[in-house]
């Protein structure tokens, strides 16, 4: 693998580690973006060098977060990963309805009738935070939709 691969693949697992994600799962993220191609379980272990485990568990994290697809090959047994424009729509579509039980959450706690005006207020931002951030990915994602459609009608 050339070197700078090398480094974006690391690069992109140290910033998902600061995330509180595992740092094998950003790192996997980063080679099935730049590829060109699904890869298997066996592939990415190979190219970055970390345990079947490891990937393992971290591919089943990425896609349960929306962020890869898994996808069979006709006539081999096994899974491959790859992202596509899929992929990441499912995955703003995925943060945006975590946005939406986060603002509940918030909700129920500005409903609750024991709130000093600090607590209130506290809760209050963090209301119009949650409902500013969702709407921007609510245009970003449709933004991203009508631009895959304008690319397929072309």
């Amino acid at each position: 693998m050339r070197k700078d691969v090398e480094r974006f693949i690391e690069q992109s697992g140290v910033l998902w580690e600061q995330d509180g994600i595992p740092r094998i799962a950003g790192r996997i993220f980063a080679l099935v973006l730049i590829s060109d191609q699904a890869l298997s379980l066996d592939e990415i272990t190979q190219s970055l060098g970390v345990s079947k485990a490891s990937v393992s568990n971290d591919t089943r994290l990425l896609e349960h977060m929306g962020l890869v697809e898994r996808v069979s090959m006709p006539g081999d047994r096994r899974d491959y990963y790859q992202t596509s424009h899929r992929s990441f729509e499912r995955a703003i579509t995925e943060r945006i309805r975590r946005m939406r039980q986060f603002d509940e959450l918030i909700e129920s706690a500005r409903a609750l009738a024991v709130q000093s005006p600090a607590v209130r207020a506290r809760l209050d931002d963090h209301h119009v935070a949650f409902t500013h951030i969702t709407r921007a990915l609510e245009a970003a994602l449709e933004e991203l939709r009508m631009r895959h459609r304008d690319a397929s009608a072309s």
